[in-house]
Order: C-alpha cells, then sequence, then structure tokens
C-alpha cells in the first residue's frame, strides 16, 4: 500500500517526505476502517481509493504551487478530497473543509487530530450560510471535485474567493460544462483561463481541472439564499 501510494506519487512528478507520506498512509488507514461502519466514500478497494482519491487530490499539486497559496477552502469536501489530502502535503497553506454532511466532518475532524494538523479547519455547514463579511473574498485558491454543474458550484465557491485568486474545479472528462457556466463566470466576476487535462498515475483515466480567475469583486448578494442556486442556476 505505502509502496503503490510512493510509486503514484512520484509518477505524477512530486517531491515527498517520510512525514507526509506517514500521514497520507494513516489517513488512508483510517478511511477504510471508517468506511466499515459509516459510508463515507463509495470506493471500498484500497488501491482504488489511493488512485482515484488520493493520487487524483495530488494531481492538483504543481498548481497550489505555481499560485503560491497561503489560504484554500474546499467545498463539499466529503471524505476530505482533495482538501485534506493537499493540507497534508502542504503544511504551509491553511485550509478550510467544509461539508454539510455530519458524519463526514467528524470524520474530518478526527483525521486533523489524529495528525496534529494545525493549518486545517474543518466546518459542518453550507457555503451559502457560512459566508461572512470577514471570510468573503478572503481565500486564494478555491477547490471542488465533482460537487454539481460547474455553474451551480460557481456562486458558492467565487464569493470566497479574493480578486486575483484561483478556483481550480475538477471535473471528468466529457461533461462539457463549461458552456453553461458563461453566464455565471461573467455574473460572479470570473473568467476561465485554462482547461488542464490529467491522467492518474497508474489506472490512466482522464481528469480535466478548470482553472479560473476570479478578475473583479462578486456582488454581495451572492451566494444566494440556500438551494437557490441549485434551483436556479446562474
Amino acid at each position: 500500500m505505502r509502496e503503490y501510494l510512493i510509486d503514484g506519487i512520484k509518477k505524477i512528478g512530486l517531491s515527498y517526505t517520510d512525514e507526509k507520506i506517514n500521514n497520507l498512509v494513516k489517513y488512508l488507514e483510517y478511511l477504510v476502517e471508517y468506511n466499515e461502519h459509516t459510508n463515507l466514500t463509495a470506493i471500498r478497494d484500497t488501491k482504488d481509493a489511493i488512485e482515484k482519491h488520493f493520487l487524483d487530490s495530488l494531481l492538483l499539486q504543481n498548481l497550489l504551487d505555481e499560485k503560491k497559496a497561503k489560504k484554500a477552502i474546499d467545498i463539499g469536501t466529503g471524505a476530505g478530497f482533495p482538501g485534506m489530502v493537499l493540507a497534508i502535503f502542504n503544511p504551509n497553506v491553511n485550509f478550510v473543509l467544509m461539508d454539510s454532511v455530519g458524519k463526514k466532518t467528524t470524520f474530518l475532524q478526527n483525521v486533523k487530530e489524529m495528525l496534529n494538523l494545525d493549518n486545517v479547519t474543518v466546518v459542518n455547514s453550507r457555503a451559502e450560510d457560512y459566508i461572512n463579511e470577514e471570510n468573503r473574498e478572503s481565500f486564494d485558491i478555491g477547490l471542488c471535485r465533482g460537487v454539481n454543474k460547474l455553474n451551480v458550484i460557481l456562486e458558492y465557491m467565487i464569493p470566497f474567493i479574493s480578486v486575483g485568486g484561483h478556483f481550480l474545479a475538477q471535473k471528468m472528462v466529457g461533461t462539457e460544462e463549461e458552456g453553461e457556466a458563461t453566464n455565471a463566470l461573467n455574473t460572479l466576476g470570473a473568467k476561465i483561463v485554462k482547461i488542464h487535462q490529467y491522467n492518474l498515475p497508474n489506472y490512466g483515466d482522464e481528469r480535466l481541472v478548470v482553472e479560473i480567475l476570479k478578475e473583479t469583486s462578486t456582488d454581495k448578494k451572492y451566494p444566494r439564499r440556500a438551494g437557490v442556486a441549485l434551483k436556479k442556476p446562474l
């Protein structure tokens, strides 16, 4: 398990330390154990979890380095992907990991404490309820993997991002969601600057990361109240 994880990290082209690998392995073991009694993820096989959760999350690492982020938010983080994996790899970046499902945030709080991750804040909330004057437009990087369509998640995410900051949206190939998101991008003050294509290091599955730049300040009426973005996307 450890060797498989290290091999995948090397194939992505990332450097690592023993401490980072040890923490990833502890996280993985705890996820597998916890998932036996509490449904956190549909993936049960350990190799599948390494490839489709851990290594998939680390496909973002080089982009995170490039942006020199200091503060990141992962909305709809689930069991911590990509946010918890990236927090382990980036101890100098502060991460907010948000999910509205209590059993998932309980698990993440346990991981944070088990690994003594001072750079992680776990939040059990909806984005619409969490945003306030203090945290609005305060994050350098936004992260989200596969939660809702792009035109929906943009309304949750972009208000948190500072002007000049980026949203790295992980998407499956072939969804063609970028075209539907034009109005949301224009309304919220953002634009797509690049679509990165990656392959999982061992399985070869294609992945997309839509890199979005926050160009101008977002009107404070966004995000709209809970549930509206999903029912009436921008």
